[in-house]
């Protein structure tokens, strides 16, 4: 086991920290975005025009090319070109890049669209010229900087839930609280989030409150986590999927649009809202500063919260709406998590993960990740 996670992790490199700890700049406001009025009334402006989409690949990129893009190229006569990877490694590509960006919408959590306010790599816009905001729940917006009456950070456009999941052919006792983890019997049989995982922090603080402690007060968290006997370090569901179909993690953290997923795919595996609460995860997609491509942006970003698109997340990849116009049917929410799944789950403020990360991912690795490789 030991073994097993000294392969999956690495330390944070001085350049990963980065990413919480960039130097605040105040962001500056597009250029040309008023465009937009005369683009839509001409669709073939944006003819020979490339948007460049720095996103997550599989679902995500799947998704805008199913549903996204083909109106996109009809509005605008522009085409769409994508640079995946991880967010953690697209961000840091618009640092090292930030002279000549390269791409013009960024996809990411919301802690990283703070993170990317503080580097000043990110522009807000105008609310007028995205028009399906209007429609956006208010919970969907936990970016707070740039979140005017006027102007808007970024485009909230989907929600996933961060949740407990289990083998139910191995488990007898189904659990039902973060603590659960702790259970004897899933001692070197938990799939966990590495400390490089985009909700790393949300598991300091809900540890050390199982502990008895807070987010002011997380030593007993650090001290708590380092109980726990993981057999394997996840970024990504596909690192432990293999080990719930043959039985040898029985207890797994995942996102629930992953774990519908799996179900889907005849995985052995159910999942629950820990009575704690899961954790709320929106989904961002924000403008790079620099962007030539400013006016064909905002149609994107538009198109993104439209309410058809909006239904094709959640029936096709199991994502929660944030576009309120969106009617679905009991059985429809069931599926995508949407069936009052926001009042079980938990909003983190994404500055205080940013604040928190470069300190707490030190601690991860020097006070926890021993631990474990006893």
């Amino acid at each position: 086991m030991g073994t097993e996670i000294k392969k999956m992790e690495n330390r944070v490199s001085r350049r990963q920290l980065l990413i919480g700890a960039g130097c605040v700049g105040a962001a500056a406001a597009l250029t040309g975005i008023e465009e937009i009025v005369r683009l839509r009334k001409a669709p073939a402006v944006g003819r020979h025009f490339t948007l460049t989409v720095s996103t997550w690949g599989g679902v995500t990129q799947d998704s805008i090319k199913a549903y996204v893009e083909p109106e996109f190229k009809r509005q605008t006569g522009a085409t769409i070109a994508y640079d995946i990877g991880s967010q953690g490694a697209r961000m840091n590509k618009l640092l090292a890049q930030r002279d000549d960006p390269p791409a013009d919408v960024f996809f990411s959590t919301d802690e990283i669209v703070v993170a990317g306010y503080n580097a000043d790599i990110l522009v807000p816009f105008e609310r007028r010229l995205v028009p399906n905001a209007a429609q956006l729940a208010d919970w969907s917006h936990t970016v707070r900087r740039f979140n005017t009456d006027s102007t808007l950070p970024g485009i909230p456009y989907s929600l996933i839930a961060y949740l407990l999941a289990y083998n139910p052919e191995v488990v007898k006792e189904r659990p039902t609280s973060w603590a659960d983890m702790w259970r004897p019997e899933f001692r070197g049989k938990l799939a966990f989030a590495s400390p490089l995982h985009s909700q790393m922090p949300a598991f300091v603080i809900t540890a050390a409150e199982i502990a008895g402690g807070s987010a002011e007060n997380v030593d007993v968290g650090f001290a708590k986590l380092a109980e726990l006997k993981p057999l394997k370090l996840t970024l990504f569901w596909t690192d432990w999927a293999a080990l719930d179909k043959t039985g040898d993690a029985t207890l797994g953290t995942e996102f629930d649009y992953y774990l519908q997923m799996m179900k889907k795919d005849n995985y052995p595996i159910e999942f629950v809202v820990p009575k704690e609460k899961g954790f709320g995860c929106p989904e961002y997609a924000s403008v790079v500063k620099g962007t030539k491509n400013a006016e064909i942006s905002a149609v994107f970003l538009n198109l993104l919260i439209e309410p058809k698109v909006q239904e094709a997340f959640a029936l096709n990849t199991y994502q929660t709406p944030v576009n309120k116009a969106v009617q679905l049917t009991a059985d429809q929410k069931v599926r995508c998590g949407c069936g009052g799944p926001v009042e079980q789950l938990r909003f983190f403020d994404p500055s205080l993960f940013v604040d928190k990360r470069p300190v707490w991912t030190e601690r991860m690795n020097t006070e926890v990740l021993p631990k474990w490789q006893t």
